[in-house]
């Protein structure tokens, strides 16, 4: 039996040996950020050239173009996090018993249909693409959240949860129906979001220390993030009280390029730990069932068995010195009757 515990471990350390593979897709992740945004600008410049081209024609450009600097940046998020999301659910395909990943699987989706969203914001509705890609974002903070209670494994806090999302809708709608620009509406995203981060980075301190201790640990990532938009409601309430239009335009692109870090960060910080946490887990099974394994000298009168040094001790004791093993004795049906017949056998003094 043993044996077979010792076998199914091995199993389980070749299939976590995949992983390894896995993350190192993540080091190519800014690079191919890098490269699609390269690719998306040169493709915008030759089209702004053959634009230019149809300009000095006669009759209306055959060819326009409204990819501006902000498209261009979500089209780059939106690369980004459909390589973490199609590593998150690779890893959670193959670790299903994780229940934590099941949160940051959805959560990465999320984030990149917001992205999605962000980059359709030309062609989408004016009321949907003021509102639902930022709510898109919200969604997909709270799933990161409830995440970590899971992996806490705290009870999860729906209700405060939802409270928050309620607050930030209605938030969002009210500006809607402003209908202008408000430095506002970036305070009350970056409060929403900020709460979110900084909750999350509380909350993993309870977690194993592969989930804070690191210095690029997922702790670390929420707080940072936390952080960041603290800094930014602060910058939005200078610029809006100084009208600086220019300086918010600068620091909503900072806020794009941050998402980018963020998601990179987190999720490959999140496939680490968890790849850390197993590999202590499995390593400590194999010191395990490495001691318990092997020919064991035990009497075939008493039983006890003969230790390393040839002293003879307990079954008992011998593996609670050796194992992690607790026994606790009780009494078998045949040794029972057993003594059941005894005690009839033997007169009453």
């Amino acid at each position: 039996m043993i044996q077979n515990r010792l076998a199914d471990k091995i199993h389980e350390i070749h299939e976590s040996n995949s992983v390894g593979i896995d993350l190192s897709h993540g080091v190519i992740i800014f690079w191919l950020g890098v490269f699609f945004c390269k690719t998306v600008g040169a493709g915008r410049s030759v089209f702004l050239g053959i634009d230019s081209i149809c300009r000095g024609r006669r009759g209306p450009p055959l060819i326009r173009t409204s990819v501006n600097q902000e498209t261009v940046t979500y089209l780059t998020n939106l690369v980004i996090g459909s390589i973490l999301a199609g590593l998150i659910t690779n890893f959670w395909w193959h670790h299903r018993q994780i229940s934590a990943m099941r949160y940051w699987m959805i959560s990465a989706w999320i984030m990149t249909v917001a992205d999605i969203l962000f980059a359709a914001r030309p062609i989408l509705p004016h009321a949907l693409a003021r509102s639902l890609p930022t709510l898109m974002v919200t969604v997909g903070q709270a799933g990161l959240f409830l995440g970590v209670q899971q992996t806490v494994g705290v009870v999860r806090r729906w209700g405060w949860v939802s409270a928050l999302f309620l607050v930030h809708l209605v938030g969002v709608v009210f500006f809607l129906l402003q209908d202008q620009p408000s430095h506002w509406r970036m305070v009350l995203n970056a409060l929403v979001w900020a709460s979110l981060s900084l909750a999350a980075a509380r909350g993993l301190r309870k977690a194993p220390w592969q989930f804070w201790k690191p210095l690029p640990s997922p702790a670390t990532v929420f707080f940072v993030h936390g952080l960041f938009h603290c800094m930014r409601v602060a910058c939005a309430i200078v610029f809006a009280q100084n009208e600086w239009s220019e300086a918010t335009d600068a620091l909503q692109v900072v806020s794009d390029f941050e998402v980018s870090f963020f998601m990179v960060s987190l999720f490959v910080g999140l496939l680490i730990a968890h790849l850390q946490l197993r590999h202590e887990e499995l390593t400590r099974a194999q010191v395990e069932l490495h001691t318990l394994s092997g020919l064991l000298p035990i009497c075939a009168w008493c039983k006890q068995v003969r230790d390393d040094a040839g002293y003879w001790q307990q079954v008992e004791g011998y593996l609670e010195k050796r194992s992690q093993i607790k026994f606790t004795h009780c009494i078998c049906v045949d040794c029972l009757d057993k003594v059941k017949k005894e005690q009839v056998a033997t007169p009453a003094g």
